[in-house]
């Protein structure tokens, strides 16, 4: 069965992002002089570290080496990594548990680097789960840009129509899209109406679970079948 369930990391599977919000503050306080706010960064969540800091240095205008975003980013991660205890989304575990055993290929897509989600993975025992991962080394386009999907579709071997994204921010949910992807969404760090553009919105990752179960289910053996099939438009609320 050629079908794969292509998770983002932090506020998916990872209850990261305050952590990597409060952490981005502290070192572009520290390191460039200016305060932003915390949901600036769960909105940008998706954009890799260049794409983030050279946004951030451009829009106030601040005159910077060329590679002041490299050792912003360093400081972050190491500010990240001894502040964050690692641990799951509510119901994360369990959701790729179930998906792994009815035999769903398994990926991640995300803009942090490889040696954050190898730590995190590894440390909240989800690891073995996933057969390929993407991170923001491996791309030159971070989200929004439909290139970090496209290449984790590559790496599992599936088209589109054969797969699902899961994702808790805006930025995600517009590189599923241009991935040609359906995408569905969690409430865990944005609203709702923030994330209105998923196919579907859930309030947590069991009901995801309880949806997929149920689809797969009802599908079981049929070969003609495809997410898109489930969606009769691709904006479904």
């Amino acid at each position: 069965m050629n079908r794969a369930i292509l998770f983002d990391l932090d506020g998916v599977l990872i209850d990261s992002m305050r952590c990597h919000a409060r952490t981005w503050q502290e070192a572009i306080k520290t390191q460039l002089n200016i305060e932003i706010p915390e949901e600036y960064f769960l909105i940008n969540e998706g954009r890799n570290s260049k794409d983030l800091l050279v946004a951030v240095i451009k829009e106030h205008q601040i005159d910077a080496e060329d590679d002041i975003w490299q050792k912003v980013s360093d400081y972050r991660d190491h500010l990240f990594l001894e502040a964050f205890t690692p641990r799951l989304v509510n119901g994360a575990k369990e959701l790729v548990h179930l998906l792994h055993g009815f035999g769903y290929r398994l990926g991640v897509a995300t803009g942090s680097t490889q040696q954050v989600v190898e730590e995190l993975l590894s440390k909240t025992g989800i690891r073995d789960y996933f057969s390929a991962l993407v991170t923001s080394e491996d791309v030159q386009f971070s989200k929004p840009h439909p290139q970090p999907y496209q290449l984790l579709l590559q790496q599992l071997q599936v088209r589109p129509e054969q797969a699902l994204v899961i994702e808790n921010a805006p930025l995600g949910i517009e590189s599923a899209i241009a991935a040609n992807l359906i995408c569905l969404a969690v409430t865990t760090t944005n609203s709702h109406e923030v994330l209105a553009d998923a196919s579907l919105v859930f309030p947590n990752l069991s009901g995801i679970g309880k949806f997929l179960k149920k689809e797969l289910e009802k599908t079981m053996g049929n070969g003609a079948w495809s997410f898109k099939s489930l969606f009769e438009v691709r904006h479904a609320s």
